[in-house]
């Protein structure tokens, strides 16, 4: 469906409404719903392409880390079998790798190659409204993405809690972080070259956020710089849910991971107005 065919329906006082300080406070729920809905339309009719990303890559990797790397780990790692550890950081990874590459190659081609952007501010939508539904879009095929997986873990046996069913809450919030964070940076390429450099950061830290082994092993300076890196704690709150086992220290994760998605949507979307209205 083409974006000429969405019917967008902005609020009629839109244009009259008075400049707040917050982006956030800027966006329009129906006219991001409407741009939401362009983008799964879109989805609807390649599904069966990009279905198939989701189910293989994490039949492939429990193979390859949870029974070939378990299978040489004799103990239990911090009181669980490797393959539940590792389930999760394979979780949390696929999924928020899901909803990165939707703002940064995904948006960067909508704003950029096919003018999409262009042709939806053309009509009374505002740029906070369509950033806030590319976001709400990369979170949404988070957290499809995250069921179809969490189903694969449940069959190989990684999840052995009832609360494993609640193991997309912390994926979202990080998905949500993930995504405004990436829409930011696409707001300041304007080479699709440049994302090499933020893609080479996001995947080094999946070393150092506790995905494949236990932090505590790492030198302290090294741990400290793990715990600032919020796929840590999207890692380790995703763990305590498919294992059932629950710390204090997880409520300042979730506490750590509300805040810097607030931050990082804010920025997203003054950034995006930079770019489209400049």
């Amino acid at each position: 469906m083409s974006v000429a065919e969405i019917e967008f329906k902005p609020s009629p006082n839109a244009a009259a409404r008075p400049a707040r300080r917050l982006a956030l406070a800027r966006v329009n729920v129906r006219d991001a719903r409407s741009v939401w809905q362009r983008n799964l339309e879109v989805y609807l009719r390649l599904w069966k392409v990009l279905l198939l990303p989701p189910l293989i890559e994490p039949v492939f990797s429990i193979f390859a880390f949870g029974w070939g790397v378990g299978s040489l780990i004799l103990s239990r790692v911090e009181g669980i079998p490797y393959l539940s550890f590792v389930g999760a950081g394979l979780l949390a990874f696929t999924v928020i790798m899901r909803a990165l590459f939707e703002t940064t190659y995904g948006s960067y081609f909508r704003m950029v190659y096919q003018s999409t952007f262009d042709s939806i501010l053309a009509t009374p939508v505002e740029v906070e409204s369509l950033g806030w539904a590319e976001i709400f879009w990369a979170v949404t095929k988070a957290a499809f993405d995250s069921v179809v997986i969490l189903v694969i873990l449940v069959l190989f046996g990684a999840a052995t809690s009832p609360f494993a069913i609640l193991a997309p809450l912390p994926l979202l919030l990080g998905s949500l972080l993930i995504a405004a964070l990436s829409l930011g940076i696409t707001a300041h390429t304007h080479d699709i070259d440049s994302f090499n450099v933020y893609l080479a950061i996001f995947f080094s830290s999946i070393f150092l956020c506790g995905a494949w082994f236990p932090l505590e092993v790492l030198p302290t300076p090294l741990r400290w710089l793990a715990w600032a890196i919020p796929l840590t704690s999207v890692v380790d709150l995703t763990r305590s849910f498919l294992v059932g086992h629950f710390l204090p220290r997880h409520i300042l994760e979730a506490i750590y991971l509300i805040t810097l998605s607030f931050i990082c949507c804010e920025w997203a979307l003054r950034s995006l107005r930079r770019r489209m209205v400049a």
